[in-house]
Formats: C-alpha cells, structure tokens, sequence
C-alpha cells in the first residue's frame, strides 16, 4: 500500500457491503492511518449519492481492535 494507490476502506469488520473508495494521498506511521481522497461511499451495497467530504481517514489494516488477518480493513483496487 502506498500514496496513489486507490483503495476500498471497510467500514465494519466481517461487512463486505459498507465501504469507501479513495485514493491514498498521505499514510501515517505515527497515527497508523492513510488519508485518502474521497471518490465513493457505498452502504448495503448501494452507492450513496448524498454530499460527501473531499477526503477521509482510515486505521491502517491491524490497528483497529477489530481487525483480523482474514478480513483486511484496507484493500488496494488499483
């Protein structure tokens, strides 16, 4: 995982149909974060047209007390 690369961000462990898109535009190793600029928000495998923030925040995969090695919070797409 680096910047540029467009990723799929999990909202829930074990959901595979609420998420968001972005492309990593900054990781951080002292917060264990990515930034990412906002492209999609997709909830109950719909995408949801409503105002959405020009970028958001995610835990990088392993620094959420719920992430497990079988079900990556964090997934590159392109």
């Amino acid at each position: 995982m680096q910047v540029g690369n467009v990723i799929k961000s999990y909202d829930f462990n074990g959901v595979d149909s609420c998420y968001m898109i972005g492309k990593i535009v900054s990781i951080s190793k002292m917060d264990s974060t990515v930034r990412c600029e906002f492209m999609a928000r997709v909830f109950d495998n719909q995408v949801v047209n409503k105002k959405n923030p020009d970028f958001f925040v995610a835990p990088l995969n392993g620094a959420s007390f719920m992430d497990t090695p079988e079900f990556p919070r964090l997934v590159v797409i392109a």
